[in-house]
């Protein structure tokens, strides 16, 4: 199995007007629970019921524990938290709540996911 990429065109970051080509990875797709579920199923003697109840409560807590502020460690598969971006003040005494501008959840990889992506082909697509 490889990533399968494309051939295409856009403006180059560093000149704007100046259109370059770029490779683009090539979406084969979405994974949804069910199919994790069903894939863990082979590799486990837990059900497939089991597993989705585990998944479907795994995203239903999950944003209560980044919500109090909590980071995530999802043992060798890496770690969520929450990260945002305010609007500067020239004093602290400037500075409320009110300046966040975005709020984000950051996932980061452990160093095994990391690592397998090291093991990754690539192929162009027709």
């Amino acid at each position: 199995m490889s990533v399968r990429l494309k051939k295409i065109t856009k403006a180059s970051p560093r000149n704007p007007g100046e259109l370059k080509w770029y490779l683009s990875k090539v979406s084969s797709g979405f994974i949804d629970l069910k199919d994790i579920a069903r894939d863990i199923e082979k590799q486990t003697s837990v059900t497939h019921a089991d597993i989705s109840s585990v998944l479907i409560s795994l995203a239903e807590t999950l944003p209560n524990y980044l919500k109090n502020g909590q980071s995530v460690r999802f043992g060798d598969l890496g770690i969520f938290r929450v990260s945002i971006s305010s609007e500067g003040a020239a004093t602290p005494e400037e500075l409320t709540a009110r300046d966040v501008k975005s709020v984000r959840i950051v996932f980061t990889p452990g160093t095994e996911l990391k690592d397998s992506l090291g093991k990754v082909t690539f192929e162009i697509a027709a």
